[in-house]
């Protein structure tokens, strides 16, 4: 599905955020990496009560049951720091992308449960601490990154490495670090929230090569014919363009245009007209007629 995510940083294109900072969409994804940033000033004025927001299994069976929650919100200016902002770069690009696909309400589903779920279990499991920091949101970017990886393996990522090598360096880094400090507790919430996130995006109707992942909900099947599907609208749109305006010159618009137009597509192919927002239809409805020249 060419063009679905697109690691690329073409014009800012209007995203269905929660509300608007200036020009700035305030997605889920957005708001994410925002509470990350504020975490580092808050890490600098009282470190102790920032890290009343770590998980902590011992802690949460205590009754500090927040932390189940509020771990991601956790990322502290030590001395993993520069790992700390490739997570937050990866997050923002992968996250938006996702959040682009699935949808605004959808996405903030996923990102709940693949916060929440893993840490509940670990918490049952009875895990001796280890002392080591809970990765905050980079467990949630490489869950989205893995999800990423698996539904475009070749896509080129950063310096043209492709998603699946991206996907494969960063678990390494974190399975070496953790099992180096014995720290058994958070390499099973990092699996456990990969998992989650797989099984999660399957369920709306993604990931269609992962067949070995059952979706109990949503429509089945519902991606493939929506690559099957753009393909067939591009050969259409090709042959309409040289339809009863032939002589005049073509429409100037970007391969930007193109690629936000085709998301859009395949989200109504895969999840009908409803599952747009106002803004994206609005978005389709100004594509559209700016593609036909209009």
């Amino acid at each position: 599905m060419p063009g679905r995510y697109e690691f690329s940083l073409p014009a800012r294109p209007n995203r269905d955020g929660w509300f608007k900072i200036g020009s700035l969409d305030v997605t889920t994804t957005a708001l994410l990496v925002i509470l990350a940033v504020v975490s580092w000033f808050w890490f600098a004025l009282d470190e102790a009560s920032l890290y009343k927001l770590r998980f902590n299994g011992e802690l949460v069976r205590q009754g500090e049951v927040w932390r189940l929650a509020t771990w991601p919100l956790v990322n502290p200016l030590d001395d993993r720091i520069i790992f700390i902002v490739i997570g937050l770069v990866f997050f923002w690009f992968v996250g938006h992308q996702v959040e682009d696909l699935v949808g605004r309400k959808p996405f903030t589903l996923l990102i709940g449960l693949i916060t929440v779920v893993p840490a509940l279990l670990v918490t049952f499991l009875d895990f001796a601490p280890s002392g080591y920091p809970v990765q905050s949101l980079n467990t949630l970017s490489l869950a989205i990154l893995v999800v990423f990886a698996l539904d475009q393996p070749n896509r080129p990522f950063f310096f043209g490495i492709p998603a699946w090598v991206m996907a494969f360096i960063y678990i390494v880094i974190d399975v070496l670090y953790l099992v180096n400090g014995r720290a058994y507790e958070l390499l099973t919430i990092i699996g456990l929230t990969i998992v989650v996130a797989v099984v999660v995006v399957r369920q709306f109707g993604q990931l269609p090569d992962v067949s070995f992942v059952p979706q109990l909900f949503g429509k089945r099947g519902s991606s493939s014919p929506g690559r099957v599907s753009r393909r067939s609208r591009s050969r259409s749109r090709s042959k309409v363009v040289a339809g009863p305006w032939a002589g005049t010159p073509a429409p100037a618009h970007s391969a930007a245009d193109q690629m936000e137009l085709d998301g859009l597509l395949d989200k109504i192919s895969a999840q009908g007209m409803d599952s747009l927002s106002r803004t994206e239809k609005a978005r389709l409805n100004e594509l559209s007629k700016k593609l036909r020249g209009r």
